[in-house]
């Protein structure tokens, strides 16, 4: 006969337990930066004074992501934590619905720009919030000029207005801008999911550099080939900013390839320094007509014995970069290929930051949810950068939160003092006043 474990009852606990006592850092730095004073200082107020504050409201939908949830329901998991409750001097969080009948409000809620038109209060003022966090990074970072990365990302829905994409199903395409230096995002900008990426591009990189933070600048701006555009060129020269884009292999460009020297193609070693075989790589000139001339880095690589001719590359696959950077080509291929930090990025913020669905079927509401999506990621950034620091500076929201933030423990009041009593080893907990007390040098820093 089998052994058997004793018979374990169960019953229901009365004392103020949590499952998050790593989030006391965070709140604390939410104070140490000043982001309700932000927020309510930005975002339209309730028109009731017994609604929530603005601050609230993000500051719910906010903690949802932190810890993990991807819907509003997910408020749900954290209504009844004693220490989010405590940190965050609420009584109580906002239910579900309330999330949703404020992001609903946040469609209605537009005003006449000074530009003329209209535009989206909420959004605008979470994106100054955003800009506000992202200055405080980059002083303290000390980056100036920086790389503005862009790319679109498909979100798979099933709401009514959302429109068929091209990968043939209904779907959102946000465009998203990522500050490569300071490893999150400037600015989005939501589409529905048959509008390209290569729509009113210059429109958009106007707002992203309305969103950079005081005191930076757009260094490079770094796409691929939807923002192959003449317009985008002018915009990058005109604005003092660097660009490395894909080209098109095109009836313009490819006749500038072939045009290259044959003893211009040197051996192409990759980021390691590392000899790949077969792969060349050497640089031409190219014009378009209101861009003036500018650099090509091409990349080619020797097909395969008995693979498919391209009907432009012949027996090589060539890859044209435009550039009007001064790097050597292999250079400037090692730094596009770089580009796949934004793809990191927007998987994080589709794994850990609400990217993966959208709540609501206005289009202006799940815009303000992207955006709060980014301002999540902001603040988790400004968490490793600023506050952990050392190797918890490239961690994944995932890992912070089973090695940070996800440590039980038991909300004891006694005699007018409220402590956290934790389950963990004593190194821990000296680990998480360390970074209190880094919170506290970082507000005073501030002022």
């Amino acid at each position: 006969m089998a052994n058997r474990g004793p018979r374990i009852k169960l019953a229901v606990c009365e004392e103020p337990l949590t499952s998050n006592g790593g989030f006391v850092v965070l709140s604390d730095l939410w104070d140490a930066l000043g982001v309700s004073r932000l927020i309510d200082e930005h975002l339209p107020q309730p028109g009731s004074g017994r609604g929530f504050a603005p601050s609230v409201m993000v500051r719910s939908i906010v903690t949802v992501l932190h810890n993990g949830g991807e819907h509003l329901s997910d408020v749900s998991k954290i209504a009844k934590d004693p220490v989010l409750l405590a940190s965050y001097g609420l009584k109580k969080f906002p239910a579900s619905n309330t999330l949703t009948e404020w992001l609903g409000r946040c469609e209605r809620w537009v005003e006449h720009a000074h530009g003329g038109g209209l535009k989206n209060v909420t959004l605008q003022g979470l994106e100054e919030v955003n800009r506000k966090l992202l200055g405080i990074l980059a002083r303290k970072l000390n980056k100036k000029s920086l790389t503005l990365d862009i790319d679109a990302s498909i979100v798979k829905t099933g709401k009514s207005t959302a429109r068929i994409t091209y990968k043939n199903y209904r779907g959102y395409q946000p465009q998203l801008g990522y500050l490569a230096e300071l490893r999150t995002f400037v600015a989005s900008e939501f589409r529905n999911g048959d509008e390209p990426s290569s729509k009113d591009v210059v429109p958009y990189l106007q707002r992203c550099k309305a969103g950079m933070p005081e005191g930076t600048s757009i260094g490079v701006v770094r796409a691929d080939a939807a923002y192959y555009q003449r317009d985008v060129l002018k915009w990058c020269k005109n604005n003092g900013s660097d660009f490395v884009i894909r080209a098109y292999r095109d009836s313009g460009v490819m006749p500038a390839v072939y045009r290259i020297p044959e003893a211009d193609w040197k051996p192409y070693f990759d980021s390691d320094g590392i000899e790949q075989s077969d792969t060349e790589v050497a640089s031409g000139y190219h014009s378009m007509d209101g861009a003036g001339w500018f650099r090509l880095a091409v990349l080619r690589r020797r097909r395969e014995k008995g693979e498919q001719y391209d009907l432009f590359d012949g027996k090589y696959s060539y890859y044209p970069i435009a550039t009007s950077m001064r790097s050597s080509a292999q250079q400037v291929v090692h730094f596009y290929n770089q580009r796949g930090r934004i793809e990191d990025g927007i998987g994080q913020l589709k794994q850990d930051f609400g990217l993966s669905s959208m709540p609501c079927s206005e289009t202006k509401a799940n815009a303000v949810w992207i955006a709060i999506g980014m301002l999540a990621f902001t603040l988790f950034v400004l968490l490793k950068s600023l506050v952990l620091g050392g190797g918890w500076v490239v961690r994944k929201a995932k890992t912070v939160r089973q090695h940070f933030v996800s440590v039980p423990g038991k909300l004891v009041r006694h005699a007018r003092q409220v402590t956290l009593k934790l389950r963990c080893s004593p190194e821990f907990v000296r680990f998480l006043e360390q970074r209190r007390k880094r919170c506290r040098e970082l507000a005073a820093e501030l002022g």
